[in-house]
């Protein structure tokens, strides 16, 4: 059964492929026909409307001269320049008014038309009467014309001053307008066949039908039109085109049923072939497949990560590079301008007065802000720059270092502060963790409050959740909730502490940095009126 649908496949694709050759080739020669007849009625009609053009345009001039002139040498100038300008004209001839054809040009091979009486011949006389009428233009039917095939003539009656004056005749042959209008290739290609009606008066070749081709013959039929006349022309190819009787592409056909028949029987030989590895092959691809896929995949998200570290790495250098650049650069301005203003208070003392001593006063304390915010953001910018030289030491050293440094303002405002006595030993940057616990401090003192009856501040450690947690905690004004993420940022400070004109906003963040770059994390606890904590982990032995 395999074997046969699938030579029926085959043999059907030969045969469709066949029939549509055979309507390809039969369209084509059908165009290629189309074409030509619709060539040669353009030819055939222009032939014709410029010789009858010709034969108004000789008559109008004959009687356009005052006075006229009807001479016979006028008239063979008239016909002379015609026929030789325009072929196609079997003779032109001159008829008197009572039918008699007085002049004839040219006279070789016509001369036994000349003083003949068209009127006394039937065939002539209603149409002659008919052009005496009817001024203009008259045209017999097409009659056999002594051997030479079927021929017609044309008449155009001449009036002067509402008088007839005679006729001018054209006479035709089919014969020598179709070999005029008709090239050789449609003669060697093609058979021809002009129809007045029913009646056959040309066709080319040795075609000797009288009617038309059989319907189921290729062929194109066209009108042609022209004064007096309408002709049907047939066009047919030749048999060397195209022949409707013959089976065209016979070999073809055979051909390509027998190489169907041993197409089959490959395809059936190979299918079976084919089956007993199919499924091993689809299995193979498939794991090959799967496993190209996730190493390509595997590929592009590490080349992406590389990129990203990288590209992340980089920023960050240029960004601390950057701050470090600025803040050393606005750091000598700065200078330059303190010690002008001391320059100033020194040498022209006596001559200030108070209220300039007042703004030199309030130019002193911006510089000296200025010089802390900047002093600031050079340490947030060594954090991520400088390297880290980590060592081992007790926790409870750098709380004494940071509050050595501090011992001048916690004097002041007689700040009580409490160490927890057995804090661990950790394993980091000893610099940056002093710096952690005085900034920490630092912030406790001032935000202690003006009003507070005993300012007391707690260091220590505690165990949560498998982890030692440092902190700092104080009972001083407090944070309100909705500022405990904004204060780790950059520049930005309590509301009292702005009031108070305290503070470079720098601090925390430097502490969050340390920390964060330390592996650990930090956060505040808090309720305003209630004193603050400050929470902070640490990395295993490690700031």
């Amino acid at each position: 059964m395999l074997v046969l649908a699938v030579f029926l496949g085959f043999g059907g694709t030969t045969v469709f492929f066949w029939h549509h050759q055979n309507r390809d080739e039969r369209e084509l020669v059908f165009r290629h026909t189309k074409t030509f007849a619709e060539q040669i009625v353009v030819r055939m009609e222009g032939l014709m409307k410029a010789r009858m053009t010709a034969l108004r345009l000789l008559a109008d001039r004959w009687v356009e001269r005052t006075p006229p002139d009807f001479s016979r040498e006028r008239f063979v100038q008239f016909a002379q320049d015609i026929y030789r300008h325009y072929p196609g004209f079997a003779a032109i001839n001159w008829i008197d008014p009572q039918g008699v054809i007085q002049w004839v040009f040219p006279e070789e091979n016509n001369l036994q038309t000349k003083m003949r009486n068209i009127r006394r011949d039937p065939f002539y006389k209603e149409v002659f009467n008919e052009s005496g009428k009817y001024p203009p233009l008259a045209v017999t039917p097409c009659a056999p014309a002594n051997g030479q095939g079927f021929a017609f003539e044309a008449f155009i009656p001449l009036f002067y001053q509402g008088a007839l004056q005679g006729y001018i005749e054209g006479a035709f042959q089919v014969n020598r307008i179709a070999e005029i209008c008709l090239a050789e290739d449609v003669f060697r290609d093609f058979s021809v066949r002009l129809y007045e009606g029913r009646k056959l008066i040309y066709a080319s070749g040795e075609q000797k039908s009288l009617s038309p081709p059989v319907e189921d013959r290729l062929y194109v039929a066209r009108e042609i039109q022209f004064p007096g006349k309408t002709w049907r022309l047939d066009l047919e190819p030749s048999p060397l085109i195209f022949s409707s009787e013959a089976v065209p592409n016979v070999s073809f056909l055979i051909f390509g049923l027998a190489a169907s028949a041993i197409l089959s029987l490959l395809l059936l030989f190979l299918l079976q072939r084919m089956n007993m590895y199919k499924e091993a092959r689809d299995q193979a691809f498939h794991e090959i497949e799967e496993r190209k896929q996730a190493q390509k995949a595997l590929q592009v998200n590490e080349k992406e990560l590389e990129r990203l570290l990288l590209e992340l790495a980089r920023n960050n250098e240029e960004l601390e590079t950057f701050v470090y650049i600025v803040s050393h650069d606005l750091k000598t301005p700065i200078v330059t301008i303190e010690g002008f203003i001391g320059a100033l208070q020194e040498d022209f003392g006596d001559l200030i007065s108070k209220d300039g001593e007042k703004y030199l006063s309030y130019m002193s304390d911006a510089a000296r802000k200025m010089e802390m915010l900047i002093n600031d953001l050079l340490e947030l910018s060594r954090v991520g720059r400088l390297r880290e030289e980590k060592e081992e030491f007790p926790f409870g050293e750098a709380v004494q270092e940071a509050l050595s440094v501090l011992q001048t303002v916690i004097r002041e405002r007689g700040v009580q502060v409490d160490i927890q006595k057995d804090l661990p030993v950790v394993c980091g940057d000893r610099k940056r963790l002093v710096q952690v616990m005085e900034n920490l401090l630092s912030n406790a003192v001032k935000y202690m409050g003006e009003d507070n009856p005993s300012p007391r501040i707690q260091v220590g450690i505690k165990r949560e959740g498998g982890q030692d947690l440092f902190f700092v905690r104080d009972n001083g004004i407090g944070i309100d909730r909705r500022y405990f993420e904004k204060i780790f940022q950059v520049f930005q400070r309590l509301p009292s502490a702005k009031e108070r004109g305290e503070g470079t906003g720098v601090g925390l963040a430097i502490v969050k940095q340390i920390v964060e770059r330390a592996g650990g994390r930090i956060w505040v606890e808090s309720e305003a009126g209630k004193g603050s904590t400050f929470f902070f982990t640490l990395k295993d032995k490690e700031v």
